[in-house]
């Protein structure tokens, strides 16, 4: 503290006073002074400036996930207006639908894309069987119907998984 014997060393309360009370600087870490400069920063106007994350182009995460569940929804409506089981118009949706998905995300929110596809296969074809079956009361048809995922999901799921990975790994390099 200074030794000007006019430089208050005490509050009116009692309390000795702090360092900014009496003219000295305060002194804070350089990183945290950096973080609160980068919260407080404002523009001409008095809103808060964007980060840099909010200024990316493309969806949040969270919503592309939804885009994605969407677009093979509709490809699962479309088998089950056909009769058949989770297997054409649904895996080829399901893999357009996640090159969709990798394509409109921000580039700093991919995983969520990427670890996408196995379950959003895996929830609809559960989806799918609960529904059919009236609950989950024979093991037997669960069984045949859990071989039936592996065999007739497994192209679409490589596909789609191969798709996102590819496409998240070519914009990881080009900072896309």
């Amino acid at each position: 503290m200074s030794s000007d014997p006019e430089t208050p060393r005490y509050r009116a309360s009692g309390r000795p006073a702090r360092p900014s009370d009496v003219g000295e600087p305060v002194r804070v870490p350089r990183r945290a002074a950096e973080a609160d400069a980068r919260r407080r920063a404002v523009d001409r106007d008095g809103r808060r400036r964007a980060t840099a994350a909010s200024r990316e182009p493309g969806l949040p995460g969270w919503a592309a996930v939804l885009l994605l569940i969407v677009i093979a929804g509709i490809g699962g409506l479309i088998d089950a207006a056909s009769g058949s089981s989770v297997k054409g118009a649904f895996n080829y949706a399901l893999v357009l639908a996640s090159l969709v998905a990798i394509l409109a995300v921000k580039r700093s929110q991919m995983f969520g894309v990427v670890i996408a596809p196995p379950l959003v296969y895996f929830a609809a074809s559960a989806a799918l069987l609960y529904i059919r079956s009236g609950g989950l009361h024979n093991r037997g048809k669960l069984y045949d119907a859990a071989t039936n995922w592996i065999v007739y999901g497994f192209p679409a799921i490589a596909g789609a998984t191969a798709a996102v990975l590819v496409v998240a790994g070519i914009r990881v390099i080009i900072r896309r």
